[in-house]
């Protein structure tokens, strides 16, 4: 099976602010990937090299990671207020991973800018 793609490469925004992304994932062809029974993976990272992520999220929880339409090929990865409110002000790296049932894996975004803008309103985080 050829590699899967996306074409969104960078996030941009508000520290402390939800955000809900849309996932796409299509293979060379430009062919829908069937997600039923896969596990995508959502991670930020301080740095490549870090072993540890600041931000990982997983589609065994479909309230971090929902595949909504799964012979569409289609996600909502959800970031919410908790996971960037404490976290500087300064450029990071992300990816999305696809584990297929079959358990072959795929970067269908390879690491990217991840950049939190600063707000004027800070609301805590319960």
């Amino acid at each position: 099976m050829p590699s899967l793609l996306n074409t969104e490469n960078s996030i941009e925004m508000y520290r402390g602010t939800s955000k809900t992304f849309i996932l796409e994932v299509t293979d060379e062809a430009g062919d829908v990937v069937n997600l039923t029974g896969c596990t995508i993976y959502f991670t930020v990272k301080e740095r490549l090299e870090e072993v540890n992520p600041l931000i990982q999220k997983k589609s065994s929880d479909a309230m971090e990671i929902d595949i909504y339409d799964p012979t569409g090929g289609k996600a909502k990865i959800y970031l919410n207020p908790a996971d960037t409110q404490a976290l500087a002000l300064k450029p990071r790296t992300f990816d999305v991973w696809v584990v297929l049932s079959s358990g072959k894996r795929y970067v269908v975004i390879p690491p990217s800018d991840f950049v939190l803008k600063p707000s004027v309103t800070v609301i805590p985080v319960s």
